[in-house]
């Protein structure tokens, strides 16, 4: 049987933990209903990913899809060992816009932080636009939400 974790990361990838983290892990936890909820702080940019509901990557710009093998020497290139990942600024091959790994559309949504919030999601599926528009509130920070499936 598979383990399913809703996930929140920030918009913004070089954000610190906020002072409400407790106060959004406890609410993403109450939507989840469950009581097996965490806060991970890394102190450096990780990838965080969404697990088995991986499907596609493209381009933000023309949806074109991107390659695994190009987006593996792109991680390869950004990712600086104990100084975790550096969103350094590539080109896509498709139509050449100017991105990084975290402005890819990804399918089902993946992407880069410091920190996580997560919880373990006991069969509810994915949270949807007005839990997320909550969470946010209690947070006071844009977030994006990923479904982790592993």
């Amino acid at each position: 049987m598979s383990d399913h974790f809703l996930v929140l990361i920030p918009a913004d990838p070089k954000a610190d933990v906020p002072e409400t983290a407790v106060a959004l892990r406890d609410s993403l936890a109450r939507l989840a209903g469950t009581n097996e909820a965490r806060i991970k702080d890394y102190g450096k940019l990780q990838f965080i990913d969404c697990g088995e509901n991986a499907e596609r990557i493209s381009c933000p710009s023309c949806e074109a899809e991107i390659a695994t093998d190009q987006w593996h020497a792109w991680m390869d290139e950004d990712w600086h060992g104990e100084d975790g990942f550096h969103l350094h600024r590539h080109e896509t091959p498709c139509c050449g816009s100017d991105i990084t790994l975290n402005t890819l559309r990804y399918d089902w949504p993946q992407g880069f932080a410091r920190w996580f919030v997560s919880a373990r999601n006991q069969g509810r599926g994915p949270l949807d636009p007005a839990e997320l528009a909550a969470l946010e509130a209690v947070a006071g920070i844009k977030l994006t939400a990923i479904a982790q499936m592993y």
